[in-house]
């Protein structure tokens, strides 16, 4: 089975290096210009006219990187420039080659005393950030401060070189020093963590990753509970019907969705479980809602409440998974009604939205929570269940412990959706876009994991291939209707193309 690509710590990066230094028998400074390389090779893919790069480098490998990339655009006729940021250090052994390299060419090089120095006046200038890259472990101050506030107040894009200056790589707790404000940034081999996080956004930009052929070996042996989706994961993890499949082999799921003020997320969840593979599909509804499910879905089954306008309760007998959250409400006795599926089911389970305010509401029903249950709360409903967080790290970390002490599979919605699984790794999806952040695309995610589930994925599998299907089918509507014009109801007419592309 294929693996997900690692993100490592930053800690771990110079030890692949070095291990990939020795297996190879090549100089770090060999792989310091393949990996500049890569980087200069995307820089000028991104920026191919008539532009002025403007290098700030700064003593160790991050600087001999710029040097390199600075080098290389000058041998391919681009316009370049460095400024040299050197407060009384020393250059690393490779920084000091690859600028030595760079001042034999020819290149043109200025050494920074004040950050004023700077002097980014030229039209069509792109600044390349090599400052300080991933050797940031505390806030920064002083000559580099007063360099970055120049870069930051320039007005020109900025592009980080492996990581914005200034920005730690996993906690920026209390970070309060300088931080390079990146319109994008191009990393090495995997992304850094930080670039995950939500509230970093305004130092990463939008970031890629450029593969510079550090040893496989190694990478696979070190170590991480962090990881990207990408499409060949989830497309071995897709189980395929076989040729003799029929409703009821392919699982029959219960929804419980919907109310008097929202009827329509029965409507979105229900469309999407019958468009992720279930065989079957009921949707328990309140009695007013009964016939706008059968004139909106055809394809399902209909279950009505007792109740005509919120849930108090049904069975749960004869299903291969339930879904239960999205559109409930918060009524007493839909509480009461939530408890009583808990306490009879004890099978493939996803709860999302009020469900999960009135799990937070009601911590007694914990005790009925099955093994691997999947939750897919937005950030303010996992606040009510796990208590606030300082940062977005802080909150990363509650969640894997959330995760681990409750045996459950933990959702955590946002544009980098985090799936965290019962033994606290955690699995970052890269699809998806802010067209998304709609009401009602969290009611068409339950519906498409609750039909993997019943279908036979695992619960893991199904949360993994759900979210990145989900995030991708919303890509693909971007693209034909633009961020503002999508709606929630166009993704889940999607999901069929999607499907077609992962379902190899």
């Amino acid at each position: 089975m294929h693996e997900f690509k690692k993100i490592y710590e930053v800690s771990c990066l110079a030890g692949i290096d070095r291990y990939t230094v020795e297996k190879e028998g090549i100089k770090s400074i060999d792989l310091m210009n393949r990996a500049a390389g890569r980087f200069t090779e995307k820089l000028v893919e991104f920026f191919p006219g008539d532009v002025n790069f403007q290098i700030v480098a700064g003593p160790g490998n991050n600087g001999g990187d710029g040097f390199v990339c600075a080098r290389l655009l000058r041998e391919w006729g681009r316009q370049v420039e460095v400024y040299g940021v050197f407060p009384g250090e020393k250059r690393s052994p490779d920084c000091e080659e690859s600028f030595q390299r760079y001042l034999r060419i020819g290149g043109k090089y200025t050494e920074v005393k004040r950050g004023e120095e700077m002097f980014f006046e030229h039209q069509n200038v792109v600044i390349v950030d090599a400052l300080l890259g991933t050797g940031v472990n505390r806030p920064v101050t002083g000559l580099f401060a007063d360099v970055i506030g120049v870069m930051n107040a320039a007005g020109h894009p900025i592009v980080a070189l492996d990581m914005p200056s200034g920005l730690m790589g996993e906690n920026n707790a209390g970070n309060d020093g300088a931080i390079v404000q990146a319109e994008r940034t191009i990393t090495f081999q995997s992304p850094k963590l930080a670039m995950m996080l939500p509230e970093n956004y305004p130092y990463v930009g939008e970031w890629m990753v450029v593969d510079i052929g550090l040893n496989p070996e190694v990478l696979a042996e070190t170590p991480s509970r962090y990881y990207l989706l990408d499409e060949r994961g989830v497309t071995e993890r897709l189980l395929k019907p076989k040729k003799f499949a029929h409703k009821g082999s392919q699982g029959h799921v219960l929804l419980v969705a919907g109310s008097e003020k929202m009827p329509g997320a029965a409507v979105l969840a229900a469309r999407s479980a019958v468009r992720a593979g279930a065989g079957l599909v009921t949707v328990h509804v309140p009695g007013m809602v009964k016939d706008l499910l059968h004139l909106s879905v055809p394809e399902v089954l209909v279950s009505a409440d007792r109740n005509p306008r919120f849930f108090t309760g049904c069975e749960v007998d004869g299903y291969q998974a339930v879904a239960v959250g999205p559109g409930i409400g918060k009524e007493a006795e839909t509480g009461e009604g939530l408890k009583e599926v808990l306490r009879k089911w004890q099978g493939k389970l996803v709860l999302d939205a009020d469900a999960l305010n009135l799990l937070a509401e009601n911590p007694d029903a914990w005790e009925w929570i099955p093994e691997n249950c999947i939750l897919t709360p937005h950030p303010k409903e996992f606040e009510r269940l796990a208590g606030k967080s300082e940062n977005d790290f802080d909150r990363l970390n509650k969640l894997s412990i959330f995760a681990r002490q409750r045996g459950v599979i933990v959702v955590l919605k946002g544009a980098h959706t985090v799936i965290t699984s019962p033994d606290g790794r955690c699995y970052f999806n890269v699809t998806g876009n802010p067209g998304m952040a709609k009401g009602g695309a969290g009611d068409v995610l339950t519906g498409v994991i609750a039909g993997l589930l019943a279908s036979g994925h695992s619960p893991l599998e199904a949360a993994l291939v759900g979210v990145f299907v989900h995030g991708l089918a919303g890509d693909r509507v971007k693209e034909r209707l633009s961020v503002r014009g999508m709606a929630v109801s166009d993704i889940v007419e999607e999901l069929g193309s999607v499907w077609k592309l992962v379902d190899k």
